[in-house]
């Protein structure tokens, strides 16, 4: 089973992030997500976009840094929700 809304992700340097929304773009999928505090709790600090990568049954996600496609992902995701 994949990632899926309301999913925490625990990245490697154990910041956590909640899916909000998520979407495919050019055969890929995206998700949208908010940082959340130790304790689990919405902290909207930093909203991110992260492109899943599978690799056998593991599942691993990436941040999306290139400007213009966060900015076209951003758009996509927020006008589905």
């Amino acid at each position: 089973m994949g990632l899926e809304i309301n999913t925490i992700i625990t990245l490697e340097d154990n910041k956590k992030y909640l899916v909000l929304n998520e979407t495919i773009y050019e055969g890929k999928k995206y998700f949208l997500t908010a940082s959340i505090t130790e304790d689990n709790k919405n902290s909207n600090e930093e909203v991110a976009v992260f492109q899943e990568e599978l690799e056998g049954l593991d599942i691993y996600v990436r941040k999306v840094i290139d400007q213009n496609l966060m900015l076209k992902l951003k758009d996509l995701l927020k006008n589905q929700m």
